[in-house]
């Protein structure tokens, strides 16, 4: 089990996504916005973010942003409804672990964090 945060403005998405992980066995924590998450990273240590890009008071690629220039490898997935090729490369030169499309399946996003993880892990799966 891994500890998951999941930031996103919408709370449609946060339930899905909150809902599959937990099926999954894992720790799920929500923000959202990105302020709020950074705040929820600091005071939760998660294993990985799933990060949305367009929220209010700090959007994701500000959150990516902070969290990279305070020294994080923290792995992050980022699911969106910017499908720009601007906005994955963006994602891409901050370092995230994997990219969806929203509205993106649970059994996605379950197995989008599961790499994460065990790119971070050294190959080994967190469950």
């Amino acid at each position: 089990m891994a500890k998951i945060l999941v930031v996103d403005d919408s709370r449609f998405s946060r339930i899905r996504a909150i809902e599959a992980l937990r099926r999954a066995g894992h720790e799920v924590f929500e923000a959202s916005d990105g302020e709020v998450g950074l705040e929820m990273v600091a005071t939760h240590a998660p294993d990985c973010v799933l990060l949305d890009m367009l929220m209010p008071v700090l959007d994701g690629p500000g959150f990516l942003s902070r969290l990279r220039a305070g020294g994080s490898d923290l792995p992050v997935v980022v699911v969106t409804a910017d499908i720009q090729a601007s906005t994955r490369e963006l994602c891409e030169n901050l370092g995230v672990s994997g990219f969806l499309q929203k509205p993106a399946r649970g059994e996605d996003i379950c197995r989008r964090v599961q790499d994460a993880l065990v790119g971070r892990r050294g190959g080994i799966p967190c469950s």
